[in-house]
């Protein structure tokens, strides 16, 4: 492990960069029976407290003045209960200009009950509820999500999570949901 400026990398046997992040990683050993997986979202939805939404964009601005609260909506196929999570990283891709930095929550949630369009249909919030930045500057931006997975995969609940942003006094960040280029929001899980 080693830190340049304010990132650091940790480096696994053969020389393949397992991750980076603002603060130092937490002492996880893998061994080469762990795994890793990429999973793409099964269902993708987001709400705006300033307008009723339709389709995805091409970018979802967080944090933006006119933008109001925005939640994002993402659920992921569910993980198989054999395997033991070691660790679970939500990924978002910035789009659009590189600066800002936005305060986000992420947290549990239920399914919605019907189509994301008007700010009355948010999917509740359950616990835990973790406090996370989004920064314009990190490609992708990793936000460590293992604590709600863990309390999903012990209710037997799909990995189902919810991004919310409040207003700002600048444009935010947008983040890519992979409609029109970018990549979308994917989740990354070691597990043994």
């Amino acid at each position: 492990m080693r830190s340049l400026g304010r990132r650091w990398f940790v480096c696994l046997a053969g020389g393949a960069v397992l991750g980076c992040s603002a603060q130092p990683p937490s002492a996880l050993v893998f061994s080469e029976q762990d795994g890793r997986s990429v999973l793409e979202p099964v269902q993708f939805g987001w709400l705006s407290s300033e307008h009723e939404t339709g389709g995805l964009p091409s970018a979802i601005a967080l944090g933006a003045k006119t933008s109001g609260r925005v939640l994002v909506y993402l659920e992921f196929p569910e993980l198989e209960p054999s395997r033991r999570l070691l660790r679970a990283e939500l990924l978002l891709s910035p789009s659009g200009a590189a600066f800002g930095r936005v305060p986000i929550e992420l947290s549990r949630t239920e399914a919605p009950s019907g189509k994301l369009r008007r700010w009355s249909d948010q999917p509740r919030a359950l616990y835990p509820r973790i406090a996370a930045h989004v920064s314009a500057r990190s490609w992708p931006e990793r936000l460590d999500v293992t604590e709600i997975l863990q309390a999903q995969a012990r209710r037997k609940e799909p990995p189902r999570l919810l991004v919310r942003a409040e207003p700002g006094e600048g444009e935010g960040v947008l983040i890519a949901t992979g409609v029109s280029g970018g990549d979308a929001p994917r989740l990354e899980i070691y597990w043994q």
